[in-house]
């Protein structure tokens, strides 16, 4: 892989401002620090150069603009504990242009882009989670799970368009994509976060003997 990891590839309109005020992040956070301790999201110095990977966005209702969501920022990965300073607020996306504005104590984690395609597409879904899992990434085509094309990179108005053509061709199974150009990359969602990180769970239990997944 020639990309690199954790890097924000969109053209960012960030307006710097106070911790974010919004109960989802407090369910945003339990669920991080679980996927955390399977090492689905955090930073490791021998995985990706060192740098963080995943990330967890929950849409805003209100108050809020129409499809906003708050995020996870960018490098966060090595914090074992996050509180509403370490979140954006996503408020609004362009793919084609590829540009995303957002407002917060911190700048959006680099997939926010594919986050925000997903909750445009699916105005039912109400989390997207984009964890690296080695053992879900390897074994795509056995779990049945759509894959994105390998020449297209993370972050780009290319990954968004591949999204979007794969969810309009409705998926082979659950609401998961492998992302075929992005090292162990899957990026899944659901109508609540629960729903969405069980899926993750699901998926991972044939490989995995971890107490953490049944805790």
């Amino acid at each position: 892989m020639n990309e690199t990891e954790g890097v924000i590839k969109f053209q960012l309109d960030f307006e710097q401002g106070g911790a974010l005020d919004y109960p989802q992040i407090e369910s945003i956070e339990q669920w991080r620090q679980r996927l955390m301790r399977l090492g689905l999201i955090g930073q490791d110095d021998a995985r990706y150069e060192g740098l963080g990977f995943g990330n967890i966005s929950h849409r805003v209702s209100y108050p809020g603009p129409l499809g906003a969501f708050v995020i996870t920022g960018t490098q966060t990965g090595l914090l074992q504990q996050m509180d509403a300073a370490h979140y954006a607020l996503v408020t609004d996306c362009d793919p084609q242009r590829n540009w995303l504005q957002a407002q917060g104590p911190v700048k959006p984690s680099s997939e926010a882009m594919t986050h925000a395609v997903i909750y445009n597409k699916l105005p039912q879904v109400e989390a997207v989670v984009h964890i690296h899992c080695p053992d879900i990434w390897d074994h795509a085509q056995q779990l049945g799970l759509a894959v994105t094309n390998p020449a297209v990179e993370y972050g780009t108005p290319q990954m968004a368009t591949e999204i979007e053509r794969i969810i309009d061709a409705r998926l082979p199974r659950g609401n998961t994509i492998s992302m075929g150009g992005h090292e162990d990359g899957v990026i899944t969602w659901g109508e609540s976060l629960d729903a969405a990180c069980n899926e993750i769970l699901s998926l991972i239990a044939p490989y995995s003997t971890d107490a953490t997944l049944h805790s």
